[in-house]
């Protein structure tokens, strides 16, 4: 089958053959490019001469039989079936090869003979010679046609010869020959244009509609060669007839799709068949990656420019190159195939080197020398370290890695390795953190035998403690204290939270109580002290000077948590939400985890369960538990306290469950064991918390991380005394959490009042709990506020006061809903306390009673009344607390109230819709 543009050139053949009776000998050269048509043209043209009564005689030249002396003139007699006699008569011939001459050329006799011979077997009829890839026949054959065709000069005779003349260097014998003389046809083909793409699809059968659609994308695949085309159809015509017509995504997909087998090796075959040089440019282009210069190719391949050009000039015509590129990636897959690895990794080698010398920016060549397995010099380990660095920068620490370990295994010096695998384990460690387990001890190692920067040794220190060997980070961090005239103040401030990061995740060992602290006291001992209000200095400098990139994974963890633990809650929020926006677009997946756990954390301790929920499943999402290594405690306490308050028992549960072992029993563990007896508090089983509580007693007591700020297991083990009606133990230890606590920690301070007032009676507990209300005012927990309200509300029924107790319920209520506690919120809307507010008259009154404020006292008491603290009023309000202090005692003057216990519920709905 000819489509349409290659039908002007089977026809110009045809006349020829029609007219050489006429006109005598007539000769035709077809040029074009490789997969153009030239091999289906003579094809169609010989069957046509043979319907047409011709004597055809084929041959083809071949690369590999260039040197095979007279190989092509014996295809072409060979092609047809000889008698005997001429049979004999041509080997005869072939004999005759003169060995004086440099291609064993056939003497004059001998060609004259075989013209007789040619003429004999036509026995009269028209004569067609046809001779395909003539650039690769043997210099004897084709001096000997040419000879024969001069003596054929009133013969019917047609002879074709189709070449693909690449290099310029190489002589054009048919063309020089034949060029002047009036019998000489020249045909050059041409790759098919849209048009000619257009037809040839329409003749597969796909209809108008759809072969004008998925032409553009064929054309652009292909460059419109033949060969390429039918490829390319063979893979994809399934796909064709399920699309509808017209389909636009029939182009998208076609696009997609051009990975097909027959495509990939039918461009494969044609590199391999054709020119070698071809496939060396093809090879040097692809490793390249880019459309480069002629130059730059030719130093790669060590070869002339020239050549190179005319190589270029010779893929482009074949469709293989497009703009100097590839224009499919399995055209470039299929010059590279083949290769074996060493050959593949020298020329990753030499295009590294090449790159290197003209300057390429680095991630370039890094490219190149990850594909060739590195090179062991000086500026390669430079380059791939700059390279990682930048892909860092872009979101890629994937990438980094790579560039990072080929660099490791191509340092020679023992102090740029540590640096280097100083380096890699902190890329690891962005994505999966159990990743950096492998290089930690030879990093040890590199570490003792040499003389490492102080922040190597506090990087290793705390990735050794992450992953729970706490008494190596802790032995390793020991190393600083001889160089602390070395650190720098943000060193230093690493330094130190680095021991606090060792003295949390130290973990306890033995069973009994002596034997589990003595491995947290030998790790206290090793990594030193600090006073916390350094600490809190130390968070802060080292928070100010991060940069993710490069920061300390485990220090910055641990400044937010000291933050945290402090109560600076605010600052810890916005320090997480300042360096969310970088880990994410560097793809740091753990540090989003470690971030979202902060946060989670801080959700916790303000009484915001369902952002404690939220941002701790994200944590533990993210970065699954495995990689938490000795954090663990910390998302997951949190994700089990919050799911707890929320009533979500079932799934609290199941976390408790699939928690790992307790492997890390660590200061951070105490957490999820604290939270766990939260819920074993909640779900009526007293004794089982009592053991988590009391084990967290045991573990912490004596140490220095033994404050409630971090754990208050003291006012929870006394709830678990109550449970079990022991108010004397739980007086003991709630006393001892009062002389312990910080005055200026309301939030365990107004917790421990609200647990002790449970231990007195009426009216004490009712005045108590009164105090506890007015402490955790002014906390930001307003979880533990919301229970406070509670628990005052039943001691006002329980005390006849049925105002007080109406509108502290309904306050708790309120509470109860903004932070989410479902179980607590249900229970004071089922328990008949808390009387809906909305009633007409009520709400009538209400209106009436409120236009006696102005605008920013009812701001301001609205606020009080759904309890807010007074720091948390002037927050909101952007207000002094002073002024909010003000506003509050004209309000309670012109409500003829006493405090803000005393402030109508309807104040803080309609305050609420107003604000």
């Amino acid at each position: 089958m000819v489509v349409t543009e290659k039908y002007v050139e089977l026809q110009s053949l045809k006349k020829m053959l029609n007219e050489c009776t006429t006109n005598g000998r007539t000769v035709a050269l077809v040029t074009g490019p490789g997969g153009v048509g030239k091999t289906t043209l003579l094809s169609s043209f010989s069957g046509y001469a043979k319907s047409a009564g011709a004597l055809v005689l084929s041959a083809s030249g071949a690369r590999s039989g260039q040197f095979h002396s007279l190989g092509v003139l014996s295809q072409l007699f060979r092609s047809i079936e000889l008698s005997a006699e001429h049979g004999e008569r041509f080997d005869r011939l072939l004999s005759l090869q003169r060995t004086d001459s440099p291609d064993f050329s056939l003497n004059a006799c001998a060609v004259d003979e075989l013209t007789e011979l040619l003429l004999e077997a036509a026995g009269g009829q028209p004569l067609v010679l046809a001779v395909d890839d003539t650039q690769y026949a043997d210099p004897a054959s084709l001096h000997a046609l040419l000879l024969i065709l001069r003596r054929l000069a009133s013969s019917p005779v047609v002879a074709v010869f189709a070449e693909w003349r690449i290099f310029s260097s190489k002589p054009p014998l048919v063309l020089a020959e034949f060029i002047k003389q009036p019998y000489f046809h020249l045909l050059n083909l041409q790759p098919l244009s849209l048009d000619g793409v257009t037809d040839w699809l329409r003749q597969r059968r796909l209809g108008e509609a759809s072969a004008e659609c998925l032409a553009p994308s064929f054309l652009a695949a292909t460059g419109g060669s033949p060969l390429l085309l039918q490829a390319l159809f063979q893979d994809q015509c399934r796909g064709f007839h399920e699309r509808e017509p017209g389909d636009a995504d029939s182009v998208s997909a076609m696009d997609a799709a051009l990975k097909g087998a027959h495509f990939k090796v039918a461009v494969e075959a044609c590199l391999h068949r054709w020119d070698p040089q071809l496939l060396d440019v093809a090879r040097g282009l692809a490793v390249l990656g880019a459309p480069t210069s002629a130059d730059v190719l030719a130093r790669l391949l060590d070869s002339e420019q020239r050549t190179v050009v005319e190589a270029l000039d010779a893929l482009a015509g074949t469709g293989l190159l497009r703009s100097g590129w590839f224009s499919h990636q399995a055209a470039r897959a299929a010059a590279l195939s083949g290769l074996d690895g060493e050959a593949l990794a020298a020329l990753h080698e030499r295009t590294a080197l090449l790159l290197h010398s003209d300057g390429a920016v680095p991630s370039e060549v890094a490219e190149r020398l990850v594909a060739a397995g590195g090179i062991a010099e000086n500026w390669s380990v430079d380059v791939l370290r700059n390279a990682a660095w930048q892909a860092l920068r872009e979101g890629n620490p994937s990438r980094a890695a790579e560039f990072l370990e080929v660099a490791r295994q191509a340092c020679g010096d023992a102090q740029e390795r540590a640096e280097v695998t100083g380096a890699l384990v902190r890329v690891l460690w962005l994505t999966k953190p159990t990743a950096v387990t492998s290089l930690l001890v030879p990093l040890y190692s590199l570490l003792q035998d040499g003389s490492p920067a102080t922040r190597d040794i506090v990087a290793l220190s705390t990735f050794l403690a992450w992953q729970g060997r706490a008494d190596e980070a802790a032995l390793a961090l020991a190393r600083i204290d001889t160089k602390e005239d070395e650190c720098d103040l943000t060193g230093a401030a690493e330094s130190a939270l680095a021991r606090q990061w060792i003295r949390w995740v130290a973990p306890f060992k033995g069973t009994d109580g002596a034997d589990e602290t003595s491995s947290t006291h030998r790790t206290e001992e090793t990594a030193g002290c600090d006073a916390w209000s350094d600490l809190v200095k130390s968070a802060e400098q080292v928070l100010q000077c991060c940069r993710i990139a490069d920061a300390l994974p485990a220090t910055v963890l641990s400044a937010l948590l000291v933050l945290t633990f402090d109560d600076k809650l605010d600052d810890a929020q916005g320090w997480c939400e300042t360096l969310r926006p970088e880990a994410e677009a560097l793809q740091a997946v753990a540090w989003v985890a470690m971030l979202a756990a902060v946060q989670g954390l801080v959700a916790v301790r303000r009484g915001d369960l369902v952002d404690a929920e939220r941002h701790s499943r994200l944590a533990l999402t993210v970065m699954p538990q495995h990689n938490w290594g000795a954090a663990l405690g910390l998302p997951l306490s949190c994700l089990v306290h919050a799911t707890t308050a929320m009533g979500r028992t079932d799934e609290a549960e199941t976390l408790i469950k699939e928690a790992l072992p307790e492997a890390r029993r660590n200061p951070f563990w105490l957490h999820f064991l604290h939270a766990r007896g939260r819920f074993y508090i909640e779900n009526n089983r007293p004794y089982a918390a009592l053991a988590d509580f009391q084990t967290c007693g045991r573990l912490l007591s004596g140490t220095v991380v033994d404050h409630a700020n971090f754990v208050p297991w003291r006012s929870d083990l006394a709830e678990a005394w109550l449970r079990l009606d022991d108010a004397r133990s739980a007086q003991a230890v709630l006393d001892e959490q009062l002389t312990l606590a910080n005055v200026d920690n309301k939030r365990v301070r107004g917790r421990t009042l609200r647990i002790m007032a449970a231990t007195l009676k009426q009216p004490a507990r009712a005045a108590m709990l009164r105090d506890a209300v007015k402490v955790l005012l002014d906390s930001d927990d307003r979880f533990e506020l919301a229970l406070a309200l509670a628990d005052a509300s039943d001691a006002e029924l329980d005390c006849g006061r049925f105002a007080e107790f109406r509108l502290i319920s309904h306050q708790a209520k309120r509470m109860a809903k903004i932070c989410g506690a479902e179980p607590l919120y249900w229970r004071l809307q089922n328990s008949g306390s808390a009387v809906e507010p909305g009633e007409p008259p009520t709400v009538r009154k209400t209106i009436r009673r409120f236009a006696l404020l102005s605008e920013a006292e009812r701001k301001v008491a609205a606020l009080a009344a759904q309890g807010r603290s007074n720091r948390e009023i002037s927050q909101t309000l952007f207000i002094t607390v002073s002024t909010v202090e003000q506003h509050l005692t004209k309000t309670y003057r012109k409500l003829g109230v006493s405090s803000r216990f005393g402030l109508p519920v309807e104040l803080g709905l309609v305050g609420s819709a107003d604000h």
